[in-house]
């Protein structure tokens, strides 16, 4: 009976001792989810505030690539003006004649475009006409007391 109760006190502190084990592996198991969720947390968080600003950043090359186009189209405009005023009129004088081609062109390819719809239109009523013939002398001789004449 002695080496019963010997047996199970030690059963008793053993099972103590494991469940105040397990009660720490728990909490150290808890604890280490919880910072691995909170560091996951702010690696996110940080990854946001990256994207924030890369696209800022984007849009600042945006802006500095249109306001070059715009410095550049300055400079040209102001190359212009700096020109003499015989090579200004020279200038001129091409954009003119440029200017008269392009409409010159332009009057040119409308007429074609007009022409060539007229002929169409004019093959399309010579084909209708064709047709309307051609029914007509089949109505004939399918339908002849209809045309005045009987076979």
């Amino acid at each position: 009976m002695v080496g019963d109760i010997i047996f199970n006190s030690a059963v008793d502190e053993g099972v103590a001792a494991v469940s105040d084990n397990l009660m720490l592996v728990l909490i150290v198991l808890g604890i280490s989810i919880l910072l691995l969720a909170i560091i996951r947390t702010v690696d996110v968080i940080d990854g946001y505030r990256q994207r924030a600003k890369l696209d800022d950043l984007d849009q600042r090359r945006e802006k500095l690539v249109n306001y070059a186009k715009v410095q550049k189209r300055r400079a040209l405009r102001d190359a212009m003006t700096s020109l003499r005023p015989e090579e200004r009129k020279h200038l001129y004088s091409i954009w003119e004649d440029n200017a008269v081609v392009s409409r010159k062109a332009l009057y040119r390819l409308n007429e074609l475009e007009e022409r060539t719809r007229r002929a169409e239109r004019g093959a399309e009523k010579r084909w209708a006409e064709g047709k309307l013939g051609e029914l007509k002398e089949t109505e004939r001789e399918i339908f002849p007391e209809a045309f005045g004449r009987a076979k």
